[in-house]
């Protein structure tokens, strides 16, 4: 009786300090990745003004982007040409934000096959609720790189979105879910515009 009374306690002791053995590991990895220093050329996007209200744009044609470009006071994300997309429509409109607006720019392509890609170009780049969360969950897979900049990749039951903020504005790519496999592909044809 006594020596199963030793082995249990033995037991007890041990548990308990593997398990303040984790904890304290748990607790060094939650300091490690808190106190790391971050890059400065990922430093986080300084806060932004609201912007004065505007009149709406939309257009239909691709001839009529400059119209939208002029419309937007940070470079627009959009497909290069010779990328093989089909222009559908695009749009810039003020979005209430904090004390003012925001501006938000859409674009809508269409692939080859008839599968429509939306891109989405917001400023100020730390306006990220317009972007909306929606029914989407975060990916276990990251997103391709846009224009050389890190992406977080979303998806819901029909469609995938990766997102970015760049110094001026923050960019979100919808593409079908049938898609997804080709998202790095896709990514490679997009890239930013300003009027000059």
């Amino acid at each position: 009786m006594h020596t199963a009374r030793k082995a249990i306690l033995r037991f007890l002791g041990r548990s308990l300090s593997a398990l303040l053995t984790l904890l304290l590991l748990a607790f060094l990895v939650l300091i490690f990745i808190v106190g790391q220093p971050q890059d400065p050329e990922q430093a986080p996007v300084p806060a932004a003004s609201p912007l004065p209200a505007a009149s709406p744009v939309r257009i239909q044609a691709e001839k009529d982007l400059p119209a939208l470009l002029n419309a937007f006071p940070a470079p627009v994300m959009s497909f290069m040409s010779g990328s093989g997309m089909n222009f559908v429509s695009g749009s810039v409109e003020d979005a209430a934000w904090r004390s003012g607006f925001a501006r938000v720019l859409t674009l809508t392509w269409r692939t080859a096959d008839g599968q429509s890609l939306i891109l989405r170009s917001i400023c100020p780049a730390d306006a990220l609720e317009l972007i909306g969360k929606g029914d989407y969950a975060f990916s276990a897979v990251s997103g391709p790189a846009l224009f050389g900049q890190p992406t977080v990749r979303m998806e819901n039951r029909d469609t995938v979105r990766i997102h970015t903020a760049a110094s001026e504005g923050l960019y979100a790519l919808t593409a079908p879910l049938s898609m997804a496999s080709s998202l790095s592909s896709l990514t490679r044809s997009i890239q930013l515009f300003r009027l000059e």
